[in-house]
């Protein structure tokens, strides 16, 4: 059995916001708060057309469960190649989803870090953040993950989420007309 190595946790026990934060650090708390609801808004967003996709091909019947991301881009990347209407944006669509996996792995630290408190004298307010997972390919070898993470580099992740959002409306308005009517709809 492989030893497991030594590492020092550092919990920041405190209520947040806290009387040591930085009299601007309401704004990497509503950026971190933005940053969570754009995320679930362009996930929803691509979980809902993969499962269009799924249907589309059949795969639709029985139970729907949540699938990692590897396994989305494959169903999304079949639909592309199988489906004539979305056949000649199999390149752009390949790319596009990579790009969300991409963001995916920032989200997910973001969600999911230790942080720590601010940094004092920073230019822009600033945390560390300390991630910890299980190393891929690696089984109960966890791997230790600190990154400095300042109110720009928040920002810039809550942009690249809204322009996905963005782009991924391209997507739903070709793949959206091929859905059936439900039976049970009237018609107008």
């Amino acid at each position: 059995m492989a030893a497991i190595p030594e590492a020092l946790l550092r919990i920041t026990a405190h209520n947040t916001p806290h009387y040591s934060d930085p009299p601007d650090a309401h704004k990497f708390y509503a950026a971190l708060g933005m940053l969570s609801v754009a995320w679930g808004r362009l996930e929803g967003h691509a979980v809902g057309n993969v499962i269009t996709i799924m249907n589309l091909l059949g795969r639709g019947q029985g139970k729907v469960a949540l699938f990692p991301w590897d396994r989305r881009i494959e169903l999304w990347n079949e639909g592309f190649s199988l489906l004539p209407t979305l056949k000649p944006h199999k390149d752009h669509a390949v790319t596009f989803m990579q790009s969300v996996k991409a963001a995916a792995e920032d989200r997910n630290f973001a969600a999911h870090a230790i942080w720590q408190e601010f940094e004092l004298n920073a230019v822009e307010p600033t945390m560390t953040a300390r991630y910890i997972r299980e190393k891929r390919g690696s089984r109960g070898t966890i791997e230790i993950d600190d990154r400095r993470v300042t109110l720009s580099v928040v920002n810039a992740a809550l942009a690249e989420c809204n322009r996905l959002n963005v782009e991924m409306a391209e997507f739903t308005k070709l793949i959206s007309p091929l859905r059936p009517s439900p039976a049970h709809a009237r018609r107008l």
